[in-house]
């Protein structure tokens, strides 16, 4: 087994001195695979960092340790699996299910399953979560349910006139829709009795929980705002590391840099955003009055910054340039490691960065890493078996290979399933001969490495730096891409016919 110590960052925002965790997994299913065990660094981009991984031995057993600080999120991966689980100081006893019976697979480590627990306390983070997540799910199921109807009698009402439809919190015209808000006494009383029964537990982290998970049902368009803000965030702590707090926060501050910054002044925030002037950009923020603790402030800007990092209004270089700035100088311990994974998620695997270390194998099982590629232009396509889909833009790319060969080098990655022989499966698909074919050593390394969230993929190298990534797949325009570097490789031919070597002696 070997064990990766976490990064610091990981660590902040919390008074307690790393303890240690020992986690023995027993997952026959897997037995003989690798398994990662990873912390969440932050719930809000849910960006992971490895603890510890081991290889399961022959009955599916091992064991894994690592440090942490307080309570930390965490996910096991192994095969085609993840489960989630909260870590403290102590030691766990776990078994991975293998996944439901005809579930489709996918690449790897996203389908969830539920981790089973053997010998846990009652009042274990995990076994507490766990029942506060079933009885707020149950209560919103039966809300849901019982509001069916109650949406029903409300538009009957609506319609002979005899209640005027009122306006919601974002003063919204009027439409033809009406949806009943949920009864204040229905939640307040459920607030209460889940309050008094979990009123002997003595966990500050899960009371937070409890508290944010609670306050989660009161968000809604016909809320009052200022009631939920005075009463949950006001002068009060930012809980990075509370799930349901995170979850309550991102609702209530949704859109709120579009609507408080960028919608009031468009011109002014896209200049301040062009020259990264972070400061005048939180002044903007700032005239709301929910936004005024500074904390708070760079909180709602980074986040809105980063989900907003595709929108066409807002310049890409000014985002990261922000982002960069709290990453090295904001006064917010955990808003920098969240702005330095904010950072670290939009530049992976982007164009002009180099590609990626990544383990491979050949047909015949030479190890091999994908940063090793030789000069040139090289386009590397990515496919699994059993994939229709993946055998249609394989067929366009086997008539784009025999026609741009010359120009451009295609490697070929099959993210191959624990059954599968690339040999044979090469026998089954001519298209695929004209290709450099190998395998990864690891389908789980793949995924992370090259950012891949779905298959068939192409990214496109010159000098083991990414052009394109991802690029366009073989019937959506990658054509286009090969024409231009065959038209680039004949113009400098026909500048240097000689390709720039030197002439033969006589």
């Amino acid at each position: 087994m070997r064990i990766v110590p976490v990064l610091f960052a990981l660590m902040l925002g919390s008074g307690l001195a790393a303890a240690p965790v020992s986690v023995r997994v027993e997952a026959p299913t897997y037995a003989g695979k690798h398994i990662r065990l990873f912390a969440y660094s932050d719930l809000f981009t849910l960006r992971t960092v490895l603890l510890a991984e081991a290889e399961l031995d022959a009955q599916g057993n091992a064991m894994l340790s690592a440090d942490v600080m307080g309570t930390r999120k965490a996910i096991f991966r192994v095969g085609p699996v993840g489960a989630d689980l909260y870590l403290r100081a102590g030691t766990y006893h776990v078994r991975i299910p293998p996944p439901a019976s005809g579930e489709a697979l996918p690449l790897g480590g996203t389908i969830r399953v539920d981790l089973e627990f053997i010998d846990l306390p009652a009042l274990d983070v995990n076994a507490l979560v766990s029942d506060l997540n079933e009885r707020l799910d149950a209560f919103v199921a039966e809300q849901l349910a019982t509001d069916n109807n109650a949406g029903m009698n409300e538009v009957a009402k609506v319609r002979a006139g005899k209640v005027k439809p009122t306006a919601d919190s974002a003063r919204a015209p009027a439409q033809i829709f009406t949806g009943p808000q949920w009864a204040p006494a229905r939640t307040d009383t459920f607030a209460q009795k889940l309050r008094k029964f979990y009123a002997d537990v003595h966990d500050t982290w899960f009371q937070s929980d409890v508290e944010y998970g609670l306050a989660g049902l009161y968000l809604g368009p016909r809320n009052d705002d200022r009631k939920l803000f005075e009463r949950y965030l006001k002068d009060k702590p930012v809980l990075y590391d509370v799930p349901e707090y995170v979850r309550f926060f991102n609702g209530f501050y949704e859109g709120y840099m579009m609507r408080f910054g960028y919608a009031k002044a468009p011109d002014s925030f896209a200049a301040f955003l062009r020259s990264a002037n972070t400061d005048s950009l939180k002044t903007m923020l700032a005239r709301n009055d929910f936004l005024r603790a500074p904390e708070v402030n760079e909180l709602v800007l980074i986040n809105g910054l980063y989900a907003e990092h595709g929108n066409k209004q807002l310049d890409p270089r000014g985002v990261l340039a922000v982002l960069q700035y709290v990453q090295a100088h904001s006064v917010f311990p955990e808003n920098r490691t969240l702005a330095a994974n904010m950072v670290a998620d939009l530049t992976a695997m982007q164009p002009g960065q180099p590609l990626p270390s990544l383990r491979l194998r050949t047909v015949d099982g030479t190890a091999e890493d994908l940063s090793a590629l030789p000069a040139g232009p090289v386009c590397i396509f990515i496919t699994t078996p059993r994939c229709t889909y993946c055998e249609q833009e394989l067929a366009a790319l086997g008539q784009q290979v025999k026609e741009y060969g010359e120009y451009v080098q295609f490697v070929g990655i099959l993210a191959k399933g624990e059954n599968t022989d690339m040999s044979a499966w090469l026998a089954e698909h001519p298209d695929a001969m004209g290709l450099t074919w190998y395998s990864p050593t690891r389908t789980d390394e793949l995924l992370e490495e090259l950012r891949l969230v779905s298959v068939p993929a192409v990214y496109l190298v010159t000098d083991n730096i990414l052009l394109a990534s991802p690029g366009p797949l073989p019937s959506q325009g990658l054509t286009n891409v090969l024409f231009s570097i065959k038209a680039k490789a004949d113009e400098e031919r026909r500048i240097k016919p000689d390709r720039g070597m030197p002439p033969p002696k006589r």
